[in-house]
């Protein structure tokens, strides 16, 4: 009876070990890869759709786009591995340059950041913002569409490959300078950094 209690016993402890490191890679309560991209779009966006964006090419099979007003709108790619990450990156970079005018600036959001956690918390609703409030943003011009684009590293956890090219962006040729203060406050509204090990930043142009 002993051997068996002591048998039992260790089981439990190994069922118990491996459910913890498991709990701890996969990260709690995040959803499949499927439902990533919707990560990234505010609860604002109600017509948001889970599936590419026509503006761009499909550089993953994770994605969601939608309108954040009549004349903006946000598109999100998830990628669950490095290596297809680097790639569809690479990808996505031919096809910008190929098709209108990229460089990379600075945007500061620190403003825009405080706004909302402001409002959030007027609604008892928190959500984290651990990252930078000012860093590189890869800007995007063409004759379609105009924005700005950003890569979120790992946001929830060091110890997971989590990657989001979202971009921010207006849905027909305009004065992209006059559209950015709204595509700041939609990146605030968008914006969340769990892990402070996380990055934030542009496309490697």
């Amino acid at each position: 009876m002993n051997k068996k209690a002591i048998l039992l016993v260790l089981f439990i402890t190994a069922v118990g070990v491996w459910f913890i490191l498991d709990f701890i890679t996969i990260g709690p309560g995040l959803p499949p890869s499927e439902s990533m991209p919707d990560w990234y779009v505010p609860k604002s966006i109600t017509d948001s759709k889970q599936e590419c964006t026509p503006f761009f090419p499909k550089i993953s099979k994770f994605c969601s786009y939608g309108n954040y007003t009549r004349r903006t709108m946000l598109a999100v790619w998830y990628f669950d591995d490095d290596k297809k990450f680097l790639q569809s990156e690479n990808e996505l970079n031919e096809y910008l340059s190929e098709h209108g005018k990229i460089s990379t600036l600075q945007l500061d959001i620190s403003e825009e950041i405080d706004e909302e956690i402001k409002r959030l918390e007027s609604k008892n609703v928190w959500r984290p913002t651990l990252g930078p409030k000012r860093f590189d943003a890869t800007k995007y011009e063409s004759e379609i569409t105009s924005g700005y684009f950003l890569v979120y590293k790992n946001p929830f956890l060091e110890s997971r490959e989590d990657y989001f090219i979202v971009y921010y962006g207006t849905r027909e040729s305009v004065n992209l300078s006059e559209q950015t203060p709204v595509l700041k406050k939609l990146i605030a509204k968008s914006y969340y950094m769990a892990n402070e090990d996380g990055t934030v930043e542009g496309l490697k142009i």
